[in-house]
């Protein structure tokens, strides 16, 4: 089962396990067809999706994941991103289901160079701290995992919420947040690499940039009509916090993600396949 299948990343995720396994996919309120509309705060209906169907492995790809959002509506992101998971691990403990939970870079506060799995978390904004929450729900329990992601660009089927960032004339990018950015294409296998493990992995880019940078090769990549203006230093209150610098890097593994020119290569290459 894949919860947020209708999402930005657990799109990219449906279209192309869908492919090679059997997949149930859920929904939120966007319709998406073939998806099964539920809300992650309908305790009884997760549980009841869960244990008629006899899942081997359960993705959460769902929540509440825009930091601003969270940043407002706290208890929100406290409720959809953890709440979510307690029930997911108290309704199929005993039955042999497994949980993959997409975790986040924002765990950090991001005044280290490099983090890893054994870093120490210190979230310094509400998604972040919902995250790292729901991680303690699944920590301790046998067979589960939590894969730790940064930020991701590329393509989606449903909701292509990267690529709206270039819809204003105008787009703002900042030159002191710099992270190791992953190709949404490359996240479906990388995933498969790892679901048959279990605790805390991390998957990163293999190029450091900072956000600048990132959105700047975008818009010169796919030709795209917007300015990318650069910016420095948080948003007013309350807006969130954004840590400086979040590098994932594995020490249980040496998946990467390609590089931000391989990357912009291929994205260009699809673009024009889809003329």
């Amino acid at each position: 089962m894949l919860l947020g299948a209708s999402g930005y990343v657990g799109g990219a995720l449906w279209s192309d396990w869908s492919v090679r396994h059997t997949v149930v996919g859920t929904r939120s309120a966007r319709a998406a067809p073939g998806l099964i509309p539920l809300d992650l705060r309908d305790v009884g209906a997760l549980r009841t999706l869960l244990l008629d169907s006899g899942f081997d492995l359960v993705v959460h790809a769902a929540g509440l994941v825009d930091l601003a959002d969270a940043e407002r509506r706290p208890d929100l992101a406290m409720e959809l991103n953890a709440g979510s998971v307690e029930t997911l691990r108290e309704a199929v403990r005993g039955t042999g289901t497994r949980i993959l939970l997409l975790s986040t870079d924002n765990v950090f506060d991001g005044v280290a160079d490099v983090y890893t799995e054994s870093s120490a978390r210190a979230p310094v904004n509400a998604y972040g701290r919902s995250k790292s929450v729901a991680e303690d729900f699944l920590a301790g329990e046998d067979g589960h995992l939590v894969v730790r992601i940064p930020l991701v660009y590329g393509r989606s089927v449903f909701a292509d919420r990267f690529m709206a960032r270039f819809a204003r004339p105008r787009t703002a990018a900042r030159t002191d947040v710099v992270c190791a950015p992953l190709y949404l294409p490359w996240l479906a296998g990388a995933l498969e690499e790892l679901w048959d493990g279990e605790g805390v992995f991390h998957l990163g880019g293999a190029q450091v940039v900072t956000r600048f940078e990132l959105m700047a090769g975008v818009r010169d990549a796919l030709d795209l009509p917007t300015e990318v203006v650069a910016v420095r230093g948080d948003d007013p209150a309350p807006a969130p916090r954004r840590p400086a610098r979040l590098v994932l890097r594995s020490e249980r593994h040496r998946l990467l993600g390609p590089g931000l020119d391989q990357a912009l290569a291929d994205l260009r290459r699809h673009r024009v396949s889809d003329r």
